[in-house]
């Protein structure tokens, strides 16, 4: 009996020691990743913010991405300028459910302010289809990878503006000036899955679209 007390003991510390590891090695690589987005930020001629100063959840709470779930949480906030137009680039993490049902979401978003009211638009993701928003479930058209509920022809100029991130999944969300770009993301993201760059050329491709739409009008 008393072998097997101490094998159980013995077990139970392993499995302590190999949690307190794991833990420890998950920290130090946040503090890393925090440190080489506010290197990259600075190289910018950003700001960096390990803490959310914007107040995130509540100055966004209308996009679809936002208010998707609660207990929501931003944080590694980047804020700056890309052409003269505000853009910043976050972690953004919100709960689905509760208990053992209680699931975590993560993604990557990039929000950019337009110098013109570009309408509004919600692009979802097909490969993040499983946890879409209710907003963006009763979607009847497709374009491209997503399902959408806007102008088609604003979409498709979106489409072809996010070309360069099909791999990150991304879903997009336009509400006048303002454009939230989000992708999801795993606990192991080295960096933001798009940025402040990625941001700006998104908005230069849906300005000239809107600049494009309103020539004939104004001859």
């Amino acid at each position: 009996m008393e072998l097997i007390q101490y094998a159980f003991t013995a077990v139970l510390i392993s499995v302590l020691l190999a949690a307190s590891a794991a833990f420890t090695v998950m920290g130090m690589g946040k503090v890393r990743r925090r440190r080489r987005l506010a290197r990259q930020a600075h190289e910018h001629g950003l700001k960096f913010f390990p803490e959310d100063p914007y107040d995130v959840p509540r100055r966004y709470a209308d996009f679809a991405v936002i208010s998707s779930g609660h207990s929501p949480c931003a944080n590694n906030v980047t804020s700056g300028g890309v052409g003269a137009r505000p853009v910043r680039a976050f972690d953004f993490r919100c709960e689905l459910g509760h208990g053992t049902r209680r699931l975590t979401r993560l993604y990557s978003v990039a929000v950019g302010e337009a110098r013109r009211d570009l309408g509004t638009l919600l692009m979802w993701h097909t490969g993040d289809a499983d946890l879409a928003p209710l907003a963006a479930r009763g979607a009847a058209l497709a374009v491209g990878p997503w399902s959408c509920i806007g102008s088609p022809d604003l979409a498709r100029t979106v489409q072809h503006a996010c070309q360069a991130l099909a791999d990150a999944r991304p879903s997009i969300e336009v509400r006048g000036p303002v454009v939230l770009v989000a992708a999801p993301v795993s606990r192991s993201v080295r960096n933001y899955a798009l940025g402040v760059e990625d941001m700006g050329a998104i908005l230069d491709a849906m300005e000239k679209h809107k600049a494009i739409a309103k020539e004939p009008a104004a001859r």
